[in-house]
């Protein structure tokens, strides 16, 4: 038995039933943006389902319930994909995964076939088979059960991590670069979330090879999930905004005049609320200018902008938008940019543009960001909306 296994099993437990309880909230409770909530959902399961088959592993007490061994191995393969899918959702506010984003899932459902046979054996095969390996040193840990030869799902597995996390930080950045408007809040927790993930996996990743015990690579790795998961589910219930979907977080839904300041200063909230009378004033004069001038046909045509040509104070415009429209600026501007795109491509000439062109034209800056864009809003794809127009009636 490993040193310290009692006081193990007892963390172990404890996170689980901590992560599993927020992941049961995420899931059932939170409606606000509930792909999101599902995936972060999916993730914490994953962690905290992995958490008790370990505790069942180190007390020896998985030999009371054999048919739960290495059920939890294929889940670790969807903890840093749904991480990752989670962050980029909350950014882009996505209702629907896109087309190709199945792929992520690939190697979940490749592992669950190549442990079918085994799973498929009865409980007193594998009790024997766990008898056998507690004989050898860290045969639990190898998990050769599958096609693979031993570690191999391991080492695998972190390897995968690891890289989400790189996609975590890229997405987090080129959002930052886009100067996007974004709740402090939600940001913070966004970055503070992807901390904790790049404090998950390398760590893990380096004290596999590194030249020490196998028992203290296993103890440092199952301190390392637990903290992850203690961390992770208990700042998520000291933040009922994102755990719960109350205010402040719902899109600025519910509390729409708690707006982020400019640039400068992005992580200071002050609270702005506009009068009936300015409101109208203000969206008569931002609707007219958008109507007649056509800004948003410029590339990276941003809020600071649209409030020295309008004469609106960047504050108050922002305000605007989001008591008014229930939207970011973001959003704002491609809205136009798509009904714009909508307009023309009953003409014919915009027909024979390729989706660059198309995106180009309507100050779009690339094609990806048009296309993203443009199935929010529409709820289906360029591609899918020019075939439509153009079949018969």
């Amino acid at each position: 038995m490993l040193p310290y296994a009692y006081l193990l099993t007892i963390l172990m437990f404890l996170s689980a039933f901590i992560g599993m309880l927020a992941s049961v909230i995420l899931a059932f409770v939170n409606k606000v943006q509930p792909l999101a909530n599902r995936l972060l959902g999916i993730s914490l399961f994953g962690v905290s389902y992995f958490a008790i088959i370990s505790a069942l592993l180190v007390n020896h007490a998985i030999g009371e319930v054999p048919h739960l061994f290495r059920t939890a191995a294929p889940l670790q393969y969807l903890v840093a994909p749904c991480a990752y899918l989670y962050v980029r959702t909350v950014l882009y506010q996505e209702t629907h995964l896109r087309r190709y984003d199945w792929l992520h899932f690939v190697p979940f459902f490749l592992h669950v076939i190549e442990l079918t046979p085994f799973f498929l054996h009865n409980a007193e095969y594998k009790s024997h088979y766990l008898q056998y390996l507690s004989t050898i040193s860290m045969g639990a840990i190898k998990q050769q059960e599958g096609w693979l030869p031993a570690y191999y799902h391991p080492v695998l597995k972190f390897l995968l991590g690891n890289a989400y996390v790189l996609l975590q930080w890229r997405l987090i950045q080129r959002f930052t670069k886009e100067n996007q408007p974004v709740q402090a809040v939600r940001m913070r927790w966004l970055k503070t979330f992807s901390w904790l993930n790049t404090l998950l996996y390398p760590p893990i990743l380096m004290a596999m090879f590194t030249p020490v015990s196998t028992q203290s690579v296993l103890i440092f790795s199952i301190l390392i999930w637990v903290n992850y998961l203690l961390i992770t589910s208990l700042l998520l219930f000291f933040r009922p905004c994102i755990l719960y979907g109350t205010a402040p977080l719902q899109a600025l839904a519910e509390e729409p005049e708690t707006l982020t300041l400019p640039k400068e200063d992005p992580e200071v909230t002050r609270v702005y609320v506009l009068s009936q009378e300015k409101k109208q004033e203000y969206r008569q004069k931002v609707e007219q200018y958008m109507t007649q001038q056509q800004p948003f046909l410029r590339k990276g045509y941003c809020i600071r902008d649209l409030a020295v040509e309008s004469e609106i104070p960047q504050h108050h415009l922002s305000a605007l938008i989001n008591q008014e429209y229930r939207m970011n600026f973001s959003d704002f501007i491609n809205q136009y940019r798509v009904t714009y795109v909508k307009q023309k491509m009953r003409q014919p000439e915009w027909r024979q543009l390729t989706l660059e062109g198309i995106a180009q034209e309507a100050g779009f800056s690339n094609r990806t960001t048009f296309f993203r864009a443009f199935t929010k809003l529409t709820g289906t794809t360029p591609s899918e909306y020019l075939s439509r127009e153009s079949s018969p009636s």
